[in-house]
């Protein structure tokens, strides 16, 4: 995504890094960068019934956690933000990942407010959820 905002800058949001079970998202304002994404796979628990393992293929179906989400403090209110997390979600919708889930740090009435407006599910205790994401 590249957007101008009027001092003239130039914002990409560039595709995902893979570092194993990891994926990083990155922001540039031209060259220096103002923000990330941080994803973590998560690896289902395998059931246990009567001495059978269930087998549930984790790498068909896939679930991530959103570790963090930053843009720098001068880039705030902008939309960037929201930009990057719906890079995210529509990254995710492409990778046939089916949960994205999280936990909400910092102002918890804007971030709950916000993550709700961009089709998660926030429980009391300040989890989010977005599924499925794959029809």
């Amino acid at each position: 995504m590249n957007t101008g905002l009027a001092n003239k800058a130039t914002i990409n949001i560039l595709p995902p890094i893979c570092t194993g079970e990891k994926l990083l998202f990155r922001v540039f304002d031209n060259a220096a960068p103002i923000g990330y994404a941080r994803l973590k796979k998560v690896r289902p628990r395998r059931k246990r019934v009567e001495n059978v393992i269930d087998m549930f293929d984790s790498d068909t179906y896939s679930s991530y956690e959103l570790k963090m989400i930053e843009i720098s403090q001068n880039y705030r209110h902008r939309g960037l933000g929201t930009s990057l997390l719906q890079k995210v979600i529509q990254y995710c919708r492409d990778s046939n990942i089916i949960r994205l889930t999280g936990e909400i740090k910092g102002d918890s009435r804007t971030l709950r407010d916000w993550y709700s407006n961009n089709g998660f599910q926030v429980s009391n205790d300040d989890l989010i959820e977005l599924l499925p994401l794959v029809s």
